[in-house]
């Protein structure tokens, strides 16, 4: 795959930006995991898309590495004020929607590839962790801090802005493609 191609494709998906970025200088922390152990988003170990269910970081940060090629993208999204949860909520959303249809458009092209989004995986209603297998791998949403990525670092490192002003909520998302 054409990075330029992937770019296109996250635009098209919904996405308001979308960079080329190196998958080799992604810095990997293991701290980020340490914070989602401490739950303070309610997600940790109750899905497949969160720690620990979505894997362990050195694998999830092994698995990343072994792509040259990769996107970030972002959706920017406004909020009545910085207390407006509910449009935070909807503004996730629609972030898994532009996520799940870049997964679904790149599994059509038979290449490798690997998409991370923000939050946790919300596909089904009801998860099935820890009982029993994810219904949907394919649509597993793995967040890119579940990785251990500092999306800061990462918007930082590809010139795009992680914080976009007042009354606003940016969701950030990874594409790594092209397998070594």
């Amino acid at each position: 795959m054409d990075t330029n191609e992937v770019v296109k494709l996250a635009l098209g998906a919904g996405a308001m930006h979308a960079v080329p970025a190196d998958p080799a200088k992604i810095g990997f922390y293991e701290e980020l995991r340490e914070m989602c152990a401490m739950n303070s988003c309610g997600n940790y170990d109750t899905n497949w898309g969160c720690p620990p269910g979505c894997g362990e970081m050195d694998a999830l940060a092994g698995q990343i590495s072994s792509f040259q090629d990769g996107a970030v993208y972002q959706l920017i999204s406004g909020l009545e004020d910085s207390f407006d949860f509910e449009g935070m909520q909807k503004a996730g959303k629609d972030f898994a929607k532009i996520t799940l249809a870049i997964k679904e458009a790149l599994g059509g092209t038979g290449e490798a590839f690997m998409v991370f989004g923000a939050g946790g995986c919300s596909n089904c209603e009801t998860c099935t962790y820890p009982d029993k297998p994810c219904r949907f791998p394919d649509k597993k949403n793995i967040s890119v801090e579940a990785c251990g990525i500092h999306v800061s670092e990462l918007c930082g490192n590809v010139d795009l802005k992680y914080i976009n002003g007042p009354n606003t909520v940016t969701n950030t998302g990874l594409i790594v493609f092209n397998k070594k």
